[in-house]
């Protein structure tokens, strides 16, 4: 079975582990982190990512970047925020993300082009 590719991104190392920690525990999944939106950016360009989770500490224009940069690049990418909270919610988070989508019901991402 083909582990779910989660890219998390949180400017926070030691949240970023632990969201690292909790995501990987599950074993349908796989996280990389980043720390920085850069860094995230080549880490996007380099790897096959199903899912996206935007962690504490990044800021509107970082966010911007990454959602026009990755959208850019593969339509179907799924972004999310995470919140904070304990393992369960970061999990309903990723859960809502996979099988809302799959079902055509719910879209994480907005259009990063349009103008507001």
């Amino acid at each position: 079975m083909q582990k779910i590719q989660i890219l998390v991104i949180c400017n926070n190392e030691e949240i970023l582990q632990t969201i690292l920690r909790l995501i990987n525990n599950n074993e349908t999944w796989k996280a990389t982190g980043s720390s920085n939106a850069e860094n995230a950016i080549e880490l996007f360009h380099q790897h096959l990512f199903d899912l996206v989770l935007l962690g504490s500490g990044i800021n509107d224009a970082e966010e911007n970047k990454i959602r026009k940069i990755f959208v850019h690049q593969n339509l179907q990418i799924k972004i999310i925020q995470h919140f904070g909270g304990g393992s369960g919610l970061l999990s309903n988070e990723i859960e809502a993300a996979l099988t809302d989508n799959e079902s055509g019901n719910f879209n994480v991402i907005d259009n990063p082009f349009q103008k507001q």
